[in-house]
């Protein structure tokens, strides 16, 4: 399968800065409305960004440096074109930002040990709520976020964003963490040395509504560029001692990522709890080992 992708030039960082800043104190409607061939969704309730963010560094708390980061990967990432079999492009970093910051902001508030690191957003996990392997259940009740989600730029009607009305479980989601809910008991003791995030927030689908990975992809040479620009900018952030990928591609690119960075940062692979995966029906077992295996326990459980 071949996916072109084209990619339109970009002025300096101090210009990419400077449109940033306007787009923030623009209401979120304006930025979707100057694609020209797409029409603009509802998402008026939705907050403005400008709030949020301030023009300098150095009055930045840790998480609203983290909220930029993924702010600028947002802006890099509209330059990219698919073709098909990509029919829909999702990032729920944009239309569901107030879950995401919530996230961020009540989870990420300095550097972390540990590092999880996933592929990209599931259609019924990060899609709908805005948070990594974000089943809908565990990000609502045991994470204690929900907020109002908003619309993609181009919605798929097999595969509608709900956000928390959708009745739909992401299998993987629920996996994940309800093995961390078995594991730490709260989610203040997991956050506390730790954190989960997405190494590409975009989830593509095919005109029928299927799931399309960056694993699946074959020319993924200038998406790969941008989120291996933007994910070495967090893990400069976080500063972890240990990078979780969670399945092989996201093990893949972090290995890509920090090569030739001169960073002592160990990388190691957690099975993806996709059910997809091959011999995986008893995951919650060999990721319960893998904690063990690894020495894990102890940062996730003080």
């Amino acid at each position: 399968m071949e996916i072109l992708l084209k990619v339109r030039k970009l002025g300096p960082l101090t210009m990419l800065k400077r449109k940033l800043s306007k787009t923030l104190r623009s209401n979120s409607e304006e930025v979707i409305a100057s694609k020209a061939t797409r029409s603009a969704p509802d998402n008026s309730a939705l907050p403005d960004k400008s709030s949020y963010f301030h023009n300098d560094e150095s009055s930045l708390t840790f998480e609203q440096k983290f909220l930029n980061v993924q702010l600028e990967l947002n802006e890099e990432l509209k330059s990219l074109q698919f073709r098909p079999p990509v029919a829909y492009i999702y990032n729920p970093l944009e239309y569901a930002f107030k879950a995401n910051e919530s996230y961020v902001r009540k989870y990420c508030r300095g550097p972390k040990k540990l590092f999880f690191v996933g592929m990209n957003p599931g259609p019924f996990g990060m899609v709908q709520t805005g948070v990594p392997f974000g089943e809908i259940k565990c990000v609502r009740d045991w994470l204690k976020i929900e907020e109002e989600i908003g619309k993609p730029e181009k919605e798929c009607p097999q595969r509608p964003v709900l956000g928390f009305a959708c009745t739909r479980s992401e299998v993987s989601g629920d996996r994940f963490w309800n093995l961390l809910k078995k594991l730490c008991g709260t989610p203040d003791a997991f956050f506390k040395n730790s954190f989960v995030y997405n190494y590409c927030p975009l989830a593509l689908l095919k005109s029928d509504g299927g799931n399309l990975t960056p694993r699946d992809i074959k020319d993924t040479k200038l998406l790969e560029e941008i989120c291996d620009k933007y994910y070495f900018k967090i893990i400069q952030l976080l500063q972890p001692e240990i990078i979780v990928g969670i399945g092989e591609y996201a093990e893949k690119r972090s290995l890509a990522t920090l090569k030739g960075k001169g960073c002592a940062i160990k990388v190691i692979r957690l099975p993806h709890p996709s059910p997809r995966s091959l011999n995986n029906h008893n995951w919650p077992e060999k990721a319960e080992t893998f904690f063990q295996k690894n020495d894990l326990l102890k940062y996730v459980t003080e």
